[in-house]
């Protein structure tokens, strides 16, 4: 797996594979996946990554998290659960380099609550 950071552009490509590019898919305006013909994802492009990253939905998810705590880039993962007062519960875990607690929830709040960190 090869690694390229660009602190000007706030923006790092991690290549996961050595085939032809296809096409690529945006998971957000942070998170690109990029494929090759036979749909294997070959590179991941990751914006803003001075404010974390967020891992969900990549693919070799650990091994990038692992590369991104090696060259001191915040993880996190957060996941929603619809709850019966209305609103979805999120469970958000955070990984950084100085805290390596990923698996343990740091926040848990309500899609309608605005909370400030």
């Amino acid at each position: 797996m090869e690694f390229r950071h660009d602190p000007q552009a706030d923006a790092i490509y991690i290549y996961l594979r050595e085939k032809a590019y296809s096409y690529g898919i945006d998971l957000d305006d942070e998170r690109r996946i990029d494929y090759a013909s036979d749909d294997t994802p070959i590179g991941v492009e990751l914006l803003c990554v001075s404010k974390g990253v967020n891992l969900d939905d990549l693919p070799r998810k650990d091994e990038i998290a692992e590369i991104l705590e090696h060259n001191r880039i915040e993880a996190y993962t957060m996941e929603g659960y619809p709850v019966e007062e209305g609103g979805i519960l999120f469970n958000i875990k955070l990984a950084s380099p100085e805290t390596k607690e990923a698996e343990m929830a740091t926040a848990q709040l309500k899609a309608r609550e605005e909370v400030t960190v």
